[in-house]
Parts: structure tokens; sequence; C-alpha cells
């Protein structure tokens, strides 16, 4: 049992500071405006092998943007998720003899790939070849992303609003720092 002068001691040797130069929370009381931002590519979270209105399978993409702080500083640390990017595959004929072939409505997730540095390739029939992208390829990686404010009610009736990046594009004014095993040393 801790006698007087250690709980003392503790209470000396217990100091803590608050520095608001290295605050990463972010100003929460600031609205995410609707708009376009600079941000970086911070999470990315795969579901996979979702059956899509009972006649398709895909995986879908959902990926977590951190604002671009240098740009806004108002919003340093505040991250605004994705809508999703399904990337439909060709079903498995004998595990899935129910489902349908729906390549033709990749359109969002090339997008997505090409934005987060990705070049795609077109193979000898036209058809454009979508990597699998993981985390490791795109976490840090600059994109711009078209924010809206998704409307919804919690279940308590009241009503909400968060920001969701509806769009997003390749950075034109900044690019991807290089990974420690990129490096050439």
């Amino acid at each position: 049992m801790s006698n007087i002068s250690d709980m003392l001691n503790d209470i000396d040797n217990n100091v803590a500071y608050y520095n608001p130069t290295e605050d990463t929370t972010g100003n929460k009381s600031v609205a995410i405006e609707e708009g376009m931002y600079e941000a970086n590519v911070k999470k990315l979270n795969i579901k996979k092998d979702v059956i899509v209105k009972n006649s398709y399978i895909s995986d879908i993409f959902e990926a977590i943007y951190e604002i671009d702080d240098s740009a806004h500083p108002k919003l340093k640390g505040r991250e605004v998720k994705s809508k999703g990017y399904f990337r439909f595959k060709k079903p498995d004929a004998k595990k899935y003899p129910d489902l349908e072939d729906n390549q033709g409505n990749n359109k969002g997730y090339m997008i997505f790939a090409e934005a987060c540095g990705f070049e795609v390739q077109r193979d000898d029939n036209d058809l454009y070849l979508l990597p699998y992208l993981l985390e490791s390829d795109i976490v840090g990686n600059p994109v711009n992303i078209k924010v809206v404010h998704d409307k919804w009610t919690g279940s308590d009736g009241e009503q909400r609003t968060t920001p969701l990046a509806v769009n997003v594009f390749k950075s034109k004014d900044r690019t991807a720092s290089l990974k420690e095993d990129e490096l050439p040393f």
C-alpha cells in the first residue's frame, strides 16, 4: 500500500500538458462543407464476394480519406469515408449458378484505381485490366475528393448529416511520397 509521500511524489512526477501544435484530432466543431478537398488515402476496407441485387458478385472497396491539413488547416486530422467502389467479378458458374456477369459497371472502380496512382492497361480485346487494390498499395496517396452531405436517420429518430466522398480524382499538384521499401538505396 502506498504511503502519503509516495502519492505526493507520483503527483509531482505526473506532469502532463496539452500542446495545440501537436493536436492530431482536428477541430471536430468545424463542419466539413460540401465541395472539393485535397486529401490522402488513409485506410481501405475491403468487403469480399458481396452479392449485389441477388444478381451479381462484387468486392466493395471503401476508402477513408484524411483531408490534407496543409491545404485545409482548420480540418487537420479530419476523415471522410467514401461511398464504396464496386469491383464486379465474373461469377464462378459452379459456385454461383444464378449470378450474372456485371463487369460493364466497373467504371467507378477504374476511376478510383487511376486516382490512386494506378495506370489501368487495355488488353488485346480493348478491355481494361483492373488491379486488385490493397491498402498497402494506396495508403498515403494524394487525391482530390468531392464531398457531399449524406443525410440519414439515427436509431433515436434524429436526422443526421455525415460528409461523404462521392467522387475521387487524381491529384494534379501533389505526388505520393516513396515508401521506405521503394527507396533505391
